[in-house]
């Protein structure tokens, strides 16, 4: 596997940047599954660390250029208990310094999915109760610790909300934009090297965010709620059950 983007030919500088540029607009339409696409690829070529911290730029800039379009419709309540669970858990994986292994990553991203649809329908997880937004940014920062992405245990905090579209598409971008600003804080420090990741890739990584987050803004008002929530979680049991496939052919 590819460890160092200075040796990377053109191709693929391009073939990183071009799938930023599409999972933004995937995540700027569906407010999911881009992220988790988008670690799958980064996980792909690079290291944990690697993937980790160029993920995080992307994510970060993704889900922040979205708090920007949406900024009128963020529940804003939603972000001091978030953020309490969040540190707790950023706290707990600096005292242990863990990093996992490539093919645990790529099966987390699988399963999570998959285990959205095994939450019983009784248990009430609405983002906008206070204890339930604590324990959304315990579980969430967890998985983008562990995999990198965590767009689907994030779902499972919406699907029971009264948010429409714009507002899930705000509230959701300010607390994925902080997970992912600790997720990158994190790996930073665990980087083997700093050539590991060259100044280009992130600035084409932030362009290529921003512009697709700009195009999925534009067809968010073609399509109703009620599409806008199921279409994402059909796509993302696809791409599920390939990384879990992924992460078992690593393990053999």
């Amino acid at each position: 596997m590819i460890h160092h983007l200075e040796n990377l030919p053109t191709l693929l500088y391009l073939l990183l940047v071009a799938a930023t540029l599409i999972t933004s607009f995937i995540s700027g339409v569906l407010s999911m599954a881009g992220g988790m696409i988008l670690m799958g690829i980064f996980g792909f070529f690079l290291s944990v660390p690697a993937a980790m911290v160029l993920h995080g730029v992307a994510q970060a800039v993704s889900n922040g250029s979205r708090i920007w379009l949406y900024r009128d419709h963020i529940r804003w309540s939603v972000l001091i208990p978030y953020g309490f669970g969040a540190l707790i858990i950023l706290g707990l994986f600096i005292a242990i310094t863990f990093v996992p292994d490539k093919a645990i990553v790529f099966i987390l991203i699988g399963v999570f999915p998959f285990m959205a649809l095994c939450i019983p329908k009784s248990i009430d997880l609405d983002m906008e109760r206070k204890p339930v937004a604590v324990l959304c940014g315990l579980l969430v920062t967890t998985a983008q610790m562990l995999a990198g992405a965590s767009g689907p245990v994030l779902d499972l905090f919406y699907v029971k909300s009264s948010l429409n579209r714009h507002e899930i598409l705000g509230t959701k971008a300010i607390t994925q934009t902080f997970g992912h600003i600790l997720k990158l804080s994190y790996y930073s420090f665990l980087l083997t090297s700093i050539t590991e990741l060259s100044p280009f890739i992130f600035l084409a990584v932030v362009a290529a965010a921003i512009f697709g987050n700009w195009l999925g803004s534009l067809i968010v008002n073609r399509i109703n709620d009620k599409t806008f929530k199921a279409a994402g979680r059909i796509i993302m049991l696809v791409i599920g059950a390939i990384y879990i496939g992924k992460g078992v052919f690593e393990l053999v």
